[in-house]
């Protein structure tokens, strides 16, 4: 084989480049461990125009799906599913 690189579920080289990428969007959204953006507090269930816009191109889905959704975010953290 002419690829010298040791692979499995993935290889080296890219394991590196995921945790220099991480590394650096953490360092990018944080400053001294606080976010520096918005959180949860500031969060708001209503759509922003271009989510509105992309559901409205959305197919409907299953009302199935959504219960079963319902239920999962019912149940407390860390639940068994």
């Amino acid at each position: 084989m002419g690829d010298d690189k040791i692979q499995g579920e993935g290889d080296y080289a890219s394991a590196r480049r995921y945790q220099e990428e991480t590394e650096r969007f953490v360092k990018e959204h944080t400053k001294d461990g606080e976010t520096i953006r918005g959180d949860a507090d500031e969060a708001t269930d209503e759509l922003t125009p271009a989510e509105r816009e992309a559901r409205s191109h959305a197919r409907s889905g299953d009302a199935r799906d959504a219960e079963v959704m319902r239920k999962l975010g019912d149940q407390p953290p860390g639940a068994k599913r």
